[in-house]
């Protein structure tokens, strides 16, 4: 009897030793991004944006690439993909990580449009071209602005406004937590793209309303209960053309970068984009 018991035992240990390294067999390698965007896109894959995915790789997604540095330097994930200039950013407030700056996607930033208002599109991309030298500006104003700090941003600030539809209103979808570009600092809002609203705002002779959402519904939302446009460093994507109109780039050749902690060697010997594509695919 106790020798069946014995081998009992030994097929159950047996059977957990197996299970244990089919799992470390499958584990993947996780890189923290922000929830909707192009890096988590660019990672999983995605036929309509042109992406393969990388199968050896688990996505984990945080509202913000702030929270997924924070992530990584303690631990829970070995890299962050995040858009160049929020990396850069973060980089500057941080001496523990590091940018692996070689472009791993293009991408141009438009505003996106109500398919059912050309004449707002039009307006739009007439105060684009006319006020480059405005939007630069802006860029300089927020060029040291990152998830970390922007709580603490003592510049000018924009109310969100309440929409009524009986007033002529310039109403926008964002999603504000991609600093540089919007984030809020108590109940208002600031960064490059709220001011470019309203910006547009003024010159359309508007009240600007902005309504606060997840990112994955931003594009949803335009058309619906009185958006106009949406302002939330929008990556312009055939898929997203197919359901809303986008404005001409107002930033050309934005791209996905990976964040690694500074003494991670991995991407050392990395020349170029490819070498990048090809060690990210070899990890394990």
């Amino acid at each position: 009897m106790k020798k069946v018991l014995s081998l009992v035992l030994a097929v159950l240990m047996l059977a957990g030793l197996l299970s244990v390294a089919t799992s470390c067999g499958t584990k993947k390698v996780k890189v923290g991004v922000q929830s909707g965007t192009t890096g988590e896109l660019f990672l999983n894959g995605d036929e309509d944006a042109g992406y393969t995915g990388f199968a050896n790789l688990q996505t984990k997604a945080y509202d913000n690439a702030g929270l997924a540095v924070a992530d990584m330097v303690n631990g829970k994930v070995k890299y962050v993909a995040i858009d160049a200039a929020v990396a850069k950013a973060l980089a500057e407030k941080n001496d523990k990580i590091k940018v692996i700056d070689f472009a791993l996607t293009k991408e141009d930033f438009g505003i996106g449009v109500d398919k059912n208002q050309a004449e707002l599109l039009a307006s739009i991309n007439a105060f684009l071209a006319s006020h480059k030298a405005d939007i630069a500006a802006l860029y300089d104003k927020y060029q040291n602005i990152t998830d970390d700090n922007a709580a603490s941003w003592s510049g000018s600030t924009i109310t969100a406004g309440t929409y009524d539809a009986s007033k002529n209103q310039f109403v926008i979808a964002t999603n504000a937590a991609f600093a540089p570009y919007e984030f809020k600092v108590g109940d208002k809002f600031a960064g490059i793209d709220m001011e470019l609203a309203k910006m547009i705002a003024d010159e359309l002779g508007m009240e600007l309303v902005i309504q606060d959402m997840e990112f994955d519904a931003v594009v949803t939302s335009i058309g619906k209960n009185g958006v106009d446009a949406a302002f939330s460093g929008l990556t312009i994507t055939p898929a997203r053309q197919k359901v809303i109109n986008f404005s001409t780039p107002y930033e050309e050749g934005s791209y996905q970068v990976i964040i690694a902690m500074k003494d991670d060697t991995t991407f050392d010997a990395c020349k170029s984009a490819e070498d990048v594509l090809k060690v990210l695919g070899e990890l394990k």
